[in-house]
Parts: structure tokens; sequence; C-alpha cells
């Protein structure tokens, strides 16, 4: 806030360049009113500032649980309820599943409420690129290729599930010191145990290399967590010929 004081140590040049800078008009003006208006502003960010501090005194971003400061999305319910959403969360949110209702109330965003977020993502994040969620909400084959997406990771990891199992089921009956002909495993005829194993380590690479085009971090806990089980296991012959065959 300004005081009378300030008024007097105030050229009107000066006077000019702080209205400039707050883009305030100040054409035609002199300098008493050029005065009164910076000093209506400054009391009006004040006043923000105050009231910022306040509203969001608790505000947590409800995808990510952490404290959100202004600027941030905020979405109102009809009641009156407030749900706080870091930008980054929330256009990451919506493009990663194609879904553009609030991911706490489940409501629908409206096309005005994307817009408005659309437009405060150039604003405050410039420098960010994202999707419009307004066009991933008009655009219906997104949200069908992101649920096709899912879908087939969801079997990835499915199948990698069972493949860890076999895996792990085949060293602890030292699988490969069979000196059995063929064998019968699910239903599926294999020469040897050796046939059956390579079967299954190249039906795992297949997959991870499948998985990776889409989630290289799924791919990379997943062998790490194959290679902590398997070195949990009891050591025999299988063990050691799998590991290497794995590792190849």
């Amino acid at each position: 806030m300004l005081i009378k004081n300030d008024y007097n140590n105030l050229t009107l040049p000066i006077l000019k360049k702080l209205s400039k800078k707050a883009k305030i008009k100040y054409n035609k003006l002199n300098k008493q009113d050029m005065f009164i208006n910076l000093n209506i502003y400054l009391a009006v960010i004040t006043i923000q500032k105050y009231y910022r501090k306040h509203f969001y005194k608790n505000a947590t971003d409800h995808i990510t649980l952490e404290k959100v400061e202004y600027p941030c999305f905020i979405f109102r319910t009809k009641c009156c309820k407030n749900y706080f959403y870091s930008y980054d969360s929330i256009v990451k949110y919506i493009m990663k599943t194609g879904d553009t209702r609030d991911p706490m109330t489940r409501l629908q965003y409206s096309d005005e409420i994307l817009i408005r977020l659309d437009s405060e993502i150039k604003r405050f994040l410039p420098n960010v690129k994202y999707k419009s969620t307004f066009k991933i909400k008009k655009n219906p084959d997104y949200a069908r290729r992101i649920r096709n997406r899912e879908n087939e990771i969801l079997s990835y990891q499915t199948r990698l599930n069972e493949i860890k199992e076999s895996i792990i089921m085949a060293i602890e009956s030292d699988i490969l010191s069979w000196t059995i002909g063929n064998i019968l495993i699910d239903n599926i005829e294999y020469l040897n145990s050796n046939t059956y194993i390579n079967s299954l380590l190249y039906e795992l690479k297949i997959i991870l290399r499948n998985l990776n085009i889409y989630d290289n971090h799924s791919v990379n806990l997943f062998k790490k967590e194959l290679s902590e089980v398997i070195e949990q296991t009891e050591n025999t012959n299988s063990k050691s010929r799998i590991l290497s065959l794995l590792n190849s």
C-alpha cells in the first residue's frame, strides 16, 4: 500500500512506469488519479495474497496427496466443495486414462471446465507441452485406445506372473535334470525339459520386449523381482542353467 508521503516522493514518470508494469491504463490521467488507481491495485493484490494464504492452507492434491499452492487446478462442486490438483497431476491423469471425469467425485468435467484448464496451463506452464484435455474429451477414439492399451498391458503382466511361477517351479523341481523323454505340462507336450524351458524363456523375452514399448518401468521392476525370487530358491542344476539362459 502507498501512503501519503509516497505521493510526494513519486514523480509522474515513475507513476506511469509503475502503472504500465501493473497493466493499469494511465492515459489522460493526472498524477492524483494515477496514484489512487495504483493504490487500489496494490490493495487488491494484498487482499488476494492473504485470501490465498487462508484458502490454500490445507489444500492437498487429491491424486498425489501432496500439498498444493496457488496456482493450481480447482474443481468446485455444486455444493461448493473444492478439490485441488496440481496442473501436472490432473493433466497427466487425463492423458493416461482418457477419462475427463473428476478423479475424486467421478463427475464429468464440462467443456467450459476443460477449456479453462487448458488456458490456465498455457498461462502458468507456458514452457510445458501437454495434450489439450478438451480435445481428449471430444475424441472418443483416444479413450478407446487407452483402454485397449491398458488391457494389453494387463494381459502381458498376467502372463508374466504365470511364467515367473513356472520358472520357480521348474527350478525347485530341478526340471533340467530329468532324463525322461516327452513331458506334458499344461496340456502341451514337449520333447523334453530343455524344450519346455527354452519355450518358456522365449515367450518371456517376447512379452518383455512388447511390454517395454508401453511401460519400461514395469519391465525393469519385473526383471528385478524375478532375479530376487530366483536367488531365494535352493541351488539346483536347473537354477544355474536357467539363470544363464535368462542373462544370455
